[in-house]
């Protein structure tokens, strides 16, 4: 993929009727065919990272983590190997993060919305940039970005914690540009409909997860960060940023793609989820899954070989057109419950629990101690079902206390490069030469954290 470092490339641009015309075609004309377009216009543009970010965010990259964190289960095939960690190279890809439909158009939107005044759209692209490559950072750590999309024909791979740093500033400049205005993409926006207000708030959101993504190293700087970002992020579920699918063959929602259409019986629910929903008659269990052929529901263990019995995810969750959840106002009520917590704020930390458990219709509870946070963890991972961020928490924390399958002795903690991006840019390293973990999650677990890894 070091090409499309480089190379702008134009996404989804649509067929284009043959146009009615009464005289012949002038010079100019000739030279500009507009049946054969080769320039993007904004909204084009911003039509094709929308749709190529959401596939990103909830297709393959959704699954491989659901099952790593136990959420789902592989119960066929090479669905069920990865259950057990068997991957390589190309279980993740560049591609949506570099190529089109990710960085090169997202900065072709900058610049040509930039050109024209329209900050609110500037600052629409650089909100989602930030999604895109906080993203990556997440997964592979280390990562091309300040050489990204330039003439450097081998960009080097910058620092995970240097990665997260510049989409800080990159999100306060955000912030700037989307409150001073401009025409922005209205209706070609498929989420908030050129809302500056609604991008502004997930931008603090989103400042809010990346600080989270560094406390394990930085502690209470990371903490105190994600505080002063929550207070202004995703305020309402209305605001919730989701990926927009429908039942149009080929717009349907990426799980209902793989489990209805493409393959059937690979991906199951998990046992360690079902028990988790039963144990606690939590009533997301019926919201979330459906039945198999028995009255009750089962879950697979990790690898375990498919079942008709195993429960399936219900018509809410896995319909054809369930708008994915990708950055949300529960992330951000549970964000600060667990900011508010590691820096000895239990009163607020459990007022926030319960306003996020009140947006399901759960009682109150009442806990402190140990007992608060594992609470908070727990209401976050049941509650970001089907979420990338999943991951990240549990990386973080440990939290829950999950066996790793089969004769493992530990969860996966990244993704290796992708194949492709390793032979063409001689900065990416071998299989061999990368490392176990990323550079905020160290081995052996926190560095200047005060908060333990809360695993058994």
């Amino acid at each position: 993929m070091t090409r499309s470092l480089r190379l702008f490339v134009v996404a989804a641009l649509p067929l284009l009727g043959a146009a009615a015309c009464d005289q012949f075609l002038n010079a100019d004309e000739a030279q500009n065919d507009p049946n054969r377009q080769s320039t993007a216009s904004l909204n084009q543009r911003f039509i094709g990272v929308q749709a190529t970010q959401f596939l990103s965010q909830t297709g393959t990259d959704a699954r491989t983590f659901a099952l790593f964190t136990q959420q789902l289960s592989g119960t066929d095939r090479q669905y069920q190997s990865l259950s057990l960690y068997d991957f390589g190279e190309d279980q993740f890809s560049f591609g949506p993060v570099y190529g089109g439909g990710g960085l090169v158009d997202l900065r072709a939107i900058q610049q040509q919305a930039g050109a024209t005044g329209d900050k609110l759209y500037v600052g629409i692209a650089q909100v989602l940039e930030a999604l895109v490559i906080g993203t990556a950072a997440s997964i592979f750590g280390d990562i091309p970005y300040s050489e990204a999309i330039t003439e450097v024909a081998e960009p080097k791979l910058d620092a995970q914690l240097e990665v997260y740093d510049a989409l800080q500033v990159l999100l306060d400049q955000a912030v700037v540009n989307l409150a001073a205005g401009g025409i922005g993409p209205r209706g070609a926006d498929l989420v908030y409909g050129g809302s500056a207000s609604k991008w502004t708030e997930l931008a603090y959101t989103l400042k809010a997860r990346f600080f989270m993504h560094t406390a394990e190293v930085r502690g209470a700087s990371a903490y105190q960060g994600a505080l002063a970002a929550v207070t202004k992020g995703i305020s309402t579920e209305a605001n919730d940023y989701k990926a927009v699918f429908n039942a149009v063959p080929g717009q349907e929602n990426p799980f209902y793609q793989f489990i209805e259409v493409q393959r059937s019986g690979y991906l199951s629910s998990s046992s360690f989820l079902i028990n988790l929903l039963k144990t606690r008659n939590d009533p997301r269990l019926t919201e979330y899954f459906a039945r198999g052929d028995t009255t009750i529901f089962i879950g697979a263990d990790q690898g375990q070989s498919g079942s008709g019995a195993f429960a399936t995810l219900s018509t809410a969750r896995g319909g054809a057109g369930f708008d994915q959840p990708i950055v949300t106002h529960v992330e951000n009520l549970l964000i600060w419950a667990e900011a508010a917590y590691f820096t000895s704020s239990e009163t607020v930390a459990l007022q926030k629990l319960n306003q996020a458990r009140a947006l399901d219709a759960l009682p109150t509870v009442t806990l402190a101690g140990r007992a608060l946070i594992e609470e908070i963890l727990t209401e976050k991972y049941i509650q970001l079902f089907q979420n990338i961020e999943v991951f990240n928490d549990y990386k973080r924390t440990c939290f829950p206390n999950l066996v790793p399958a089969g004769n493992a002795t530990s969860i996966p903690a990244r993704g290796f490069y992708p194949t492709d991006e390793r032979q063409t840019n001689t900065n990416i390293p071998s299989v061999s030469e990368q490392p176990s973990r990323n550079a905020n999650d160290p081995p052996g677990g926190t560095v200047n954290n005060a908060a333990v890894c809360l695993g058994s």
